[in-house]
């Protein structure tokens, strides 16, 4: 397996970009807040599973569970002032349940930490850059950054 990113050209172009216009924030990067989910799955990776055995020795067995043995998926958010509570998510997320989380959870630990003087960070996944999420954040006056993943 590689043992690096496989960034394409266009990857390092914007992130350099995004670093470039960022290195001047100083102090601004304390109103700044991030935010990330993480999946766990109890029997290994989403879908299709590969592996390497030697042909000439017999074939190693492993359990799995009924059904794939089910996952967690959390979501949290941090910044320098602090973090927010891992907010534990249910089925598949769309752009609806990424705003509920939104406001459940981000909103009054941002309204805690400074009101609406911040900015919020998330990476380019679908639910984040739908223009229901968009406008969501719009009407909350807040300053949305995407980076990329």
């Amino acid at each position: 397996m590689a043992r690096r990113l496989p960034l394409t050209k266009l990857h390092i172009i914007k992130r350099l970009q995004w670093a470039r216009n960022h290195m001047s924030y100083d102090d601004k990067w304390m109103s700044v807040l991030f935010s990330d989910e993480k999946k766990w799955n109890l029997n290994g990776l989403d879908g299709n599973i590969k592996c390497r055995h030697d042909l000439q020795k017999e074939p190693s067995s492993f359990l799995s569970r009924q059904s794939g043995g089910g996952s967690v998926m959390v979501w949290t958010a941090f910044g320098f002032n602090g973090k927010v509570g891992l907010a534990f998510l249910d089925g598949r997320q769309n752009s609806p349940k990424y705003i509920e989380i939104l406001e459940n959870h981000l909103m009054p630990f941002a309204e805690n930490i400074g009101g609406r003087n911040w900015e919020y960070q998330h990476d380019d996944a679908p639910i984040h850059t739908s223009n229901a999420t968009k406008n969501y954040l719009n009407s909350k006056f807040l300053l949305f950054l995407i980076g990329h993943r």
